[in-house]
């Protein structure tokens, strides 16, 4: 596993809890309520949860299917992009991580080893 690769799943998954655990809460006070009340409050706040889990989700399948790095840099940083603008400054870690994870994805280099094993997958 390469290392940009190392650093999405780790800023992916850190990211990934907060929604998990918000959607979880909206739903079990949404059943003790009985009708869905609680979306005219927070609904917002439902569909930016539902957003940054596709976002995080999109950037683990960006790094581990898309073989082209120089893509896969430029997805990375947008996801980095993406969540600071639609999170502000909560994102700035996750921004920072998938930053730096966009710019080791950009220098990744096809070395000699990389096309051999590539050739060998069946």
């Amino acid at each position: 596993m390469k290392g940009y690769q190392k650093l999405t799943i780790i800023t992916s998954i850190l990211g990934l809890i907060i929604p998990f655990i918000g959607l979880f809460l909206y739903f079990l006070i949404n059943s003790f309520i009985g009708i869905p009340i609680l979306a005219l409050f927070v609904g917002w706040a439902l569909l930016i949860a539902i957003a940054i889990i596709a976002i995080n989700v999109g950037a683990i399948v960006a790094a581990f299917k898309i073989k082209n790095t120089k893509i896969v840099g430029g997805i990375l940083i947008a996801c980095g992009v993406l969540l600071f603008a639609l999170i502000q400054w909560f994102a700035i870690p996750a921004l920072v991580l998938f930053v730096i994870a966009g710019i080791l994805a950009l220098r990744e280099k096809k070395t000699l080893s990389n096309f051999k094993s590539e050739n060998l997958k069946p």
